[in-house]
Formats: structure tokens, C-alpha cells, sequence
């Protein structure tokens, strides 16, 4: 699966929007540590330092168009400055469009108190991951998997779970899966299996 796409460039600055945002280093009720003895709360305190409720964060490409967005219900800021988040909702973009969507239950986004604030190095969603995809001509592609890796500067998708496609015209499940969004292109590392439904409606079987 092939198809020509422009490539981005790094990332330049970002905008981060947050209905509420408090320090929380208690979190008794949000970690539920209520019922934890002292010690699993002091360790709560040092790794939690806030927490953000509807949070959607843009990032720009060097030009100012948008090049990607992170939305999340909730999201829980560590003192590595990591983040877990819940219900996230990750959307590529390319000239002004959104081309690709993907959604879970949570995630976790990479930190590096090194590393440039501009940069966010790596995404991992968990739980019910949904990646879709709509072309130019309507064609809907979904992809699911329990765990997926995202490098979202190079728009590179990564999991070793079992991964299942779908498109109106083709049915497939592979155990593991790369992914260049810039390129349009998935591979299936092993374990593939599925059928192909020709214009004909003659389904040929894969594996």
C-alpha cells in the first residue's frame, strides 16, 4: 500500500491549551491511593507534579500549518516529564486536513528534561487503538491493536501486538506491524492472514 504524500519537516513550536491545570502533589482521589499506606503516597507525591483536565496540544511545522495534534480528557504530569493520559486523540495533518486519526483508551507520552520543550519524542497509546484513515476518494482504512508505539515527528507507527486492517476491499491480521504515514505504507511482520474482494466481488484468501 503505497501512495505519494509530502513529507514534513521538524517541528517548530507548539501551543498547549488546558481547561484546568493545578499542581497535585497529593492525588489521593485521582490515584486512588486513599486506602495505600503512607509510603505508596510519598511515592505518588514524587512521581505526580499536575494534572490537566481537556487538554489539546498543537504542534506547527516549520511553515506555521499545523502538522499535528494531542487531545486527551485527562492528562497526568510526572516529574520525568512524562505524561499518561486518558481517552487521547492523535491527528495528523497535511495542507490544512486531517489524514489520519487515532484514538485509545490511554497513553503515555515520552519526556526528556534535555530535549527540546518543541519536541515531543515518542507516543504510546494503549487499550482499543484505532488508527483511520480517509483518502481523497472516501476509501476508509482502520487499523486496531492493544498497544502502539507512535514516533510523531517522523510519523512512524510501531507495535509487536497483533494488528488488524481493514478497507472496503480488503480484510487482513498480521502479528506486528510498521507503519510510515508519510509514505502511506504498512507492513505485517508475520503471522499474515486475510482475503482481498476483488471489483468483482471474488474474495481471494492471503496468508
Amino acid at each position: 500500500m503505497t501512495m505519494t504524500r509530502a513529507m514534513h519537516r521538524p517541528l517548530t513550536y507548539l501551543t498547549t491549551i488546558g481547561v484546568v491545570s493545578v499542581l497535585c502533589y497529593f492525588f489521593l482521589d485521582l490515584s486512588q491511593t486513599g486506602e495505600e499506606t503512607g509510603e505508596d503516597s510519598a511515592a505518588t507525591e514524587v512521581a505526580f507534579d499536575g494534572y490537566s483536565e481537556g487538554i489539546n496540544t498543537v504542534f506547527y511545522n516549520e511553515n506555521g500549518d499545523v502538522d499535528y495534534t494531542l487531545r486527551a480528557t485527562r492528562q497526568f504530569h510526572l516529574k520525568d516529564q512524562s505524561a499518561l493520559l486518558e481517552k487521547p486523540l492523535v491527528r495528523f495533518f497535511e495542507n490544512g486536513v486531517s489524514t489520519w486519526n487515532i484514538v485509545a483508551e490511554s497513553g503515555l507520552v515520552g519526556g526528556n528534561t534535555e530535549a527540546s520543550a518543541r519536541l515531543m519524542e515518542s507516543i504510546r497509546l494503549s487499550g482499543d487503538v484505532e488508527v483511520h484513515r480517509l483518502d481523497d476518494y472516501g476509501n476508509s482504512t482502520v487499523l486496531s491493536t492493544q498497544l502502539l508505539d507512535i514516533d510523531p515527528n517522523r510519523e512512524i507507527l510501531e507495535t509487536q501486538d497483533p494488528v488488524q486492517m481493514v478497507t472496503a476491499s480488503i480484510t487482513h491480521a498480521g502479528q506486528g506491524m510498521f507503519a510510515d504515514l508519510n509514505r502511506d505504507e504498512i507492513q505485517f511482520h508475520s503471522n499474515n492472514s486475510g482475503h482481498y474482494e476483488s471489483q468483482g466481488n471474488h474474495a481471494d484468501t492471503e496468508q
